[in-house]
């Protein structure tokens, strides 16, 4: 199976009918919660999604605002509800959560008659929608999930075609350190941050004034406030209430979803660059691929760190390197995550235990070669021979 996921433009119609179907998903699913938790607290049995889909059926007193929209999109919500029911009960998950309008809770699934044309796709309910990406979309599509991010609607549909897209390789091998100043460093092939670019910079100056502009609205909003005295909070705000629901502050929503918006394309900016580098590398076709066993979440806890640690989008980066490297047939090896990539000499093995993070190049005491850091971390990782293969050749 494999899911192909682009943007679409839907008419005025199609908007508000997949709003209300968002919706009508999200208060389903609620009532389930709510319906079974209540039983629960009488010790009656649960009801399953199959027999609480019937009863709300046969129900007269069902909203007739219900059925307005497609009745697989709400069966499906039953039943996602039915199973964080039963995972709860099982005590393998937490307790299930009421979905919220804000976040991600806007998004419902279909299934039926699916056409799919080059510049369009036919849904049940929605009917022909446009696509923003044209002619990668397979016909063989068995269902589709439509959902709304920051005022724009996405849609993911899953196709069972399964395509042999494994290539021939060169035989060699390509150790890759990720960095900061530098987002991929290999032996012959240094791919600088996208971070320190004019156009992220600007978005980032746009993004620090929208937030103060959020950050007042908030303030604004709030009374009976109450700061801590003493300790090491001491003049930080303890607790306080609001002077109207965030849900009437309707100039406070407008600046949330710009801040929202200019999240997301930084997000987009960086992620595009990345995988983009990763597939230039990827083009020299090596037989495998080394990188590191990074402690991302123990990095975070770095304070000057943690920023340009989020923004390097590492993990990001691995998962994208290693499905592609499952889908070509390249072997991704993770080395230890205590290798000693950057301390050891690449040409005669010495180990320098004395180099710190501050460190950029250094010169072995024994061979004398005088090393770049990070490229010499890359060449070590090629040769690295302890590793873990994360993906089938």
């Amino acid at each position: 199976m494999k899911t192909f996921k682009t943007e679409i433009s839907p008419t005025s119609n199609q908007i508000a009918l997949i709003n209300q179907t968002c919706g009508n998903v999200r208060y389903i699913y609620n009532q389930f919660i709510q319906y079974n938790f209540e039983r629960l607290e009488k010790k009656e049995p649960i009801v399953s999604g199959y027999d609480y889909s019937k009863m709300i059926n046969r129900d007269p007193n069902t909203p007739s605002w219900l059925k307005i929209v497609s009745s697989k999109a709400l069966k499906q919500a039953i039943m996602n509800a039915h199973h964080a029911f039963q995972a709860y009960l099982k005590g393998e998950k937490g307790k299930p959560r009421f979905k919220k309008k804000s976040g991600d809770n806007n998004s419902f699934y279909l299934i039926g008659t699916i056409k799919v044309e080059r510049h369009r796709i036919f849904l049940p309910t929605l009917k022909w929608m446009r696509l923003k990406e044209y002619g990668y979309i397979p016909k063989d599509i068995s269902s589709v999930t439509v959902s709304i991010k920051n005022g724009r609607y996405y849609i993911s549909c899953l196709s069972k075609t399964e395509t042999d897209e494994r290539i021939a390789t060169s035989g060699e091998g390509i150790g890759i350190d990720f960095g900061l100043k530098d987002q991929f460093i290999t032996k012959v092939q240094t791919v600088p941050s996208i971070n320190k670019s004019k156009k992220v910079r600007q978005l980032e100056k746009k993004l620090r004034q929208k937030q103060r502009s959020l950050s007042r609205r908030y303030e604004s909003n709030m009374a009976n406030k109450v700061y801590y005295k003493s300790g090491a909070k001491k003049g930080q705000l303890k607790s306080f209430e609001w002077k109207r629901p965030l849900h009437e502050c309707k100039n406070l929503q407008k600046q949330q979803l710009i801040v929202n918006k200019l999240y997301e394309r930084l997000s987009r900016i960086r992620t595009d660059y990345n995988q983009k580098a990763l597939q230039s590398i990827l083009k020299r076709k090596p037989s495998f691929i080394v990188i590191e066993d990074l402690n991302v979440k123990g990095l975070m806890k770095n304070k000057h760190l943690s920023k340009v640690i989020s923004q390097a989008q590492w993990y990001q980066s691995r998962v994208f390197l290693q499905q592609q490297c499952e889908k070509l047939g390249i072997e991704l090896r993770l080395a230890p995550r205590f290798y000693s990539s950057s301390k050891l000499c690449s040409n005669c093995g010495f180990k320098n235990k004395d180099l710190k993070l501050k460190d950029r190049s250094w010169e072995c005491p024994d061979c004398h070669v005088i090393h770049n850091r990070d490229k010499n971390a890359s060449i070590n990782l090629e040769k690295c021979v302890d590793y873990t293969v994360l993906t089938t050749v």
